[in-house]
C-alpha cells in the first residue's frame, strides 16, 4: 500500500523518527501543529492511512494488523530503520496498538492519544458494520459525519471556538466512501488488547482529553496503568480530538516525552 505523507524534520536530528497516525475518518492534516512544533526538533512523518485523506481506498474491510503493516511497509520505504517513536489518535491509536505487538522491535516509544484498548461491545461492533452497509449503499459517509461530529468536540470547544468544527467536517467528508466501510469494517473486528498491554514495554504517554466521551479519561488511566512503562498525561480544554482542540497543550507533552526519549 503505498500511503501519502506529510514529512518534516530539522536540518539535523539525531533523534528517533515520530510517525503520527490519524483517527477516522480523518487524514494526516489533524497533525498540523503537531508536524510544526515536532519537527523543530525531530523527524515527523504523518500518513494518511488506508482510505483515508490522499492514500488508495480498496475495497474491503481494514483491520486494524493489515493498517499497521502499511504503516511500517512505509517505514521502510522513508529508510527509517532505527526503532521508532508511533502516535496515534483513536483509530490511530488502535493501529499503534497493533503495531506495537506485531513489531515489537521497530519501536523505541508509543503515544497513545484519545483511544482504548477494549475492543467494541457486540452493540457497538454490530452498529459500525450496519453503519458501513448504509454508507455503501448510500455512497455516502453523510450519515456517519453527522452521527460523529458532537461526540468528538469538547464543551468547551464548540464554546469558545466554535470555528474549529466545520475544518474537520470537511476533512471527513473529502474521506472516499469505500475508506469509510473499510475502516469501520476493520474497527468492529478489532481484538481486545488489554490483556496484551503487558507486552507493550518501551515508554508510553498516554493522552486523553479532559472532556472525551468517547474515550474517557478512566480508560485512559486505566491503560496507562496496564503498560509496564505508562504514563498518562489529561489535556484540559479537549474532547476526542485533543491534539486539534487543545494542539499547544497536546504538543508540549509530547515534546516533554520525546526529549526525555532522546
Amino acid at each position: 500500500m503505498n500511503l501519502a505523507f506529510w514529512e518534516a524534520a530539522p536540518a539535523s536530528t539525531s533523534g528517533s523518527a515520530v510517525i503520527l497516525l490519524h483517527g477516522f475518518p480523518l487524514a494526516s492534516g489533524m497533525w498540523r501543529s503537531q508536524l510544526e512544533e515536532l519537527s523543530r526538533e525531530f523527524r515527523v512523518v504523518t500518513p494518511d492511512l488506508r482510505g483515508h485523506g490522499r492514500s488508495p481506498a480498496p475495497v474491503g474491510s481494514y483491520s486494524m494488523e493489515e493498517l499497521a503493516a502499511d504503516v511500517i511497509e512505509l517505514a521502510d520505504r522513508l529508510g527509517i530503520t532505527e526503532p521508532m517513536v508511533v502516535g496515534g489518535l483513536s483509530m490511530g491509536g488502535y493501529v499503534a496498538l497493533a503495531l506495537a505487538l506485531a513489531y515489537p522491535r521497530r519501536l523505541r516509544g508509543l503515544m497513545l492519544v484519545d483511544t482504548r484498548a477494549a475492543a467494541d461491545t457486540p452493540e457497538a461492533a454490530s452498529g459500525r458494520i450496519e453503519s458501513a452497509r448504509r454508507v455503501l449503499a448510500a455512497g455516502s459517509a453523510a450519515e456517519v459525519i453527522q452521527a460523529l461530529v458532537p461526540r468528538l468536540f469538547a464543551a468547551s470547544t464548540r464554546q469558545r471556538h466554535p470555528e474549529r468544527i466545520e475544518p474537520i467536517v470537511e476533512m471527513m467528508r473529502q474521506t472516499p466512501v469505500h475508506g469509510v466501510a473499510g475502516a469501520l469494517l476493520g474497527m468492529a473486528g478489532r481484538p481486545d488488547r488489554r490483556a496484551e498491554l503487558g507486552r507493550i514495554d518501551v515508554p508510553t504517554l498516554v493522552l486523553v482529553g479532559e472532556e472525551d466521551e468517547i474515550s474517557p479519561p478512566e480508560e485512559a488511566r486505566a491503560m496507562a496503568a496496564a503498560l509496564p512503562r505508562g504514563r498518562l498525561e489529561l489535556v484540559p480544554e479537549a474532547g476526542h480530538l485533543a491534539p486539534y482542540e487543545n494542539p499547544a497543550a497536546v504538543s508540549d507533552a509530547m515534546l516533554r516525552f520525546l526529549r526525555d526519549l532522546a
